[in-house]
């Protein structure tokens, strides 16, 4: 009888716990998936352009390091001029979506 009982506590333990480790995983990957802060926040004086130096001030501490903010601004800069107009930060920031698997029939 002590094993019914502990096998019931168990499997309700575990059917309350599912949810909330299925949410915690799905927060993190949206987490992780969060956009770029708007153009405007990286070009504050409007100029329509962004060196390399300032998107690296403006993003190190978002994108976890420097070296990661230079590793994106040179992703994002399609035609390697050191500068990153508004366009090319647009086409980088896009989601990506993703392919769905085509389930073999």
């Amino acid at each position: 009888m002590k094993i019914i009982h502990r096998l019931i506590i168990t499997t309700i333990t575990a059917s309350l716990l599912l949810p909330i480790t299925a949410s915690a995983a799905k927060a993190d990957r949206k987490k992780a998936a969060e956009p770029l802060p708007a153009y405007a926040t990286i070009d504050p004086d409007s100029k329509g352009s962004v060196s390399k130096d300032q998107f690296v001030a403006a993003l190190k501490e978002k994108l976890g390091s420097e070296d990661a903010a230079k590793t994106k601004f040179e992703a994002l800069d399609k035609d390697s001029d050191g500068k990153l107009t508004k366009e090319e930060y647009a086409a980088g920031n896009e989601p990506k979506k993703r392919k769905k698997k085509k389930k073999d029939q």
